[in-house]
């Protein structure tokens, strides 16, 4: 319930953010002069991204949780992160590219347990951080819009591998909460294209939902309640190609 609230907030926050990306857009369509003209009709083109990102956890708990003496839940707080990566432009057709952005994205993530303490036998709650340091390889397909002078939409859909440097996933220390060193997502987004005199401005957001179980079953307290976990982000960035 936790997750699927906190899901619709990161999901208001996406339209809001796209209703004034719209806003903003009608006015820079309508400027006169056409900067770089034949930018589209290149077979390549490459750039880079900046942007912050908001991961966080899909948790499935076991389905009797009652059968865990002194657990009772455990949910997941977002921080923000944030992202560097190339970019590599193929055109596929007159609308259509294909997009390699392999990058590094750094996040944090906090686990708390809602739990019985062994010592005290009083209920209490036991976090756990977990930084991610991650190289990722994203590959998507976008899809763009006719361009109105200056200005261009598109959609864009895909895959991302994820090899996170920072896991600890074969760590001996029972205070560490481990995840998988390795994710898979499935991506989806949408952004707006400005053209400038040298060089194309592009705001996008995308959402990348984790289809891999990175739970490590290691044997502890902590493991014991958790069926499955994947990961769920938001990215919103810019992008300079």
């Amino acid at each position: 319930m936790l997750y699927c609230a906190r899901f619709s907030e990161m999901k208001k926050s996406f339209l809001i953010l796209a209703c004034l990306f719209f806003a903003s857009s009608g006015a820079f369509a309508q400027r006169g002069l056409e900067n770089l003209p034949h930018y589209n009709d290149r077979r390549w083109h490459f750039g880079f991204l900046l942007g912050f990102n908001f991961y966080d956890f899909h948790i499935q708990e076991i389905e009797n949780l009652s059968s865990v003496p002194g657990y009772y839940s455990v949910r997941s707080t977002v921080n923000p992160g944030y992202n560097i990566n190339i970019i590599a432009n193929l055109k596929l057709a007159r609308y259509l590219d294909l997009r390699f952005l392999p990058g590094f994205a750094s996040s944090n993530r906090v686990l708390t347990f809602d739990v019985l303490s062994p010592e005290s036998g009083e209920r209490v709650e036991v976090p756990r951080e977990i930084i991610t340091s991650a190289i990722e390889f994203p590959l998507e397909f976008r899809y763009r819009s006719k361009r109105i002078n200056n200005f261009g939409m598109y959609v864009l859909g895909g895959a991302k591998y994820n090899k996170d440097l920072a896991s600890k996933e074969d760590s001996e220390d029972d205070q560490i909460f481990k995840i998988a060193s390795n994710d898979m997502f499935y991506e989806f987004g949408f952004g707006l294209d400005f053209y400038f005199e040298y060089f194309k401005f592009s705001p996008q957001i995308k959402a990348s939902f984790g289809f891999a179980d990175i739970l490590v079953p290691d044997g502890t307290f902590l493991v014991e309640g958790i069926h499955r976990l994947e990961t769920r982000s938001i990215l919103i960035c810019l992008t300079f190609e």
